[in-house]
């Protein structure tokens, strides 16, 4: 028994922190730059706002999709992870996005001892294009048919 105790003991120790709680990475697919237009992406608070192909889009073409960012990321040590439910917005400020081959956020993040790091993390990794809905993990964001309200994503 003692020999199990030591081996969970060692694996907790090299597993990820995330908001100091020991958690294990899981991965979402990624690849929504083949069918989501990432170009003029709309960040909003921890809401990305970007236009996606949905399954018919000989028809419908493209739909506008708000995904909420905090169900796909997190902060590991001051450095943006795919993670479900990560929450990053909780610890990590002064958020961005640029585009280059692909989309990426761009963050200040609180690290274990709550000095501000730096982080990228590429968004190409992290969601995918579920018929016009950016998504991630299990999460799928809105669809609609116009573009972004200017006052902002709604939950709805």
């Amino acid at each position: 028994m003692a020999i199990f105790q030591d081996l969970v003991a060692a694996a907790l120790v090299v597993l990820p922190v995330v908001h100091g709680m020991v958690s294990v990475f899981s991965w979402s697919g990624g690849g929504f730059t083949s069918f989501c237009a990432y170009p003029g992406a709309n960040l909003t608070d921890h809401w990305l706002g970007v236009f996606c192909q949905n399954d018919n889009s000989a028809t419908f073409g493209y739909n506008y999709s708000w995904i909420n960012l905090d169900l796909c990321v997190g902060n590991n040590a001051g450095q943006l992870v795919n993670y479900e439910y990560g929450n990053y917005s909780e610890s990590c400020r002064n958020c961005s996005i640029f585009s280059s081959h692909s989309l990426h956020l761009v963050c200040s993040c609180a690290d274990v001892q709550g000095q501000l790091q730096n982080s990228t993390l590429d968004l190409n990794t992290t969601l995918f294009d579920s018929d016009g809905a950016a998504s991630c993990f299990n999460y799928f964001g809105n669809k609609s048919w116009t573009g972004p309200d200017p006052k902002g994503p709604s939950p709805w």
